[in-house]
């Protein structure tokens, strides 16, 4: 149930951050100033710190499963008016180095927070 919960957690996180970064981004593009920042990659570590630190022996599952919907929504929504093979595929690269850096994150995370939390019990043994 936990597992479950987290993933929610990390599919919500994943959306709402999206929309967020792109409210920020279309709110300074009217003001004149664009500001270039990497908008995608920062959400997907964000969300799989976020993953990491709540499910931290299922990190990697966890992280996977809530950048997953995510993922395909980058994907299809991005080139539902191309058909050129060439965006696709530069967009299928793109995203899936987000997905890892996500999944990656969320497994340094919860790592280091296991080893932070058997730590104090090793030293008493």
């Amino acid at each position: 149930m936990k597992l479950f919960l987290v993933i929610v957690l990390g599919v919500l996180a994943s959306f709402g951050l999206t929309i967020l970064a792109e409210l920020v981004w279309f709110s300074s593009a009217i003001k004149g100033v664009w500001y270039v920042h990497p908008q995608f990659v920062c959400i997907s570590v964000i969300v799989g710190l976020i993953v990491g630190v709540a499910a931290r022996r299922q990190a990697r599952l966890a992280a996977a499963l809530s950048l997953a919907p995510w993922s395909v929504w980058l994907i299809v929504g991005a080139n539902a008016g191309h058909t050129t093979m060439l965006r696709w595929a530069t967009t299928v690269t793109l995203v899936s180095v987000y997905f890892a850096m996500g999944v990656g994150a969320a497994a340094l995370v919860a790592r280091s927070m296991v080893k932070v939390s058997e730590s104090p019990s090793q030293e008493r043994a």
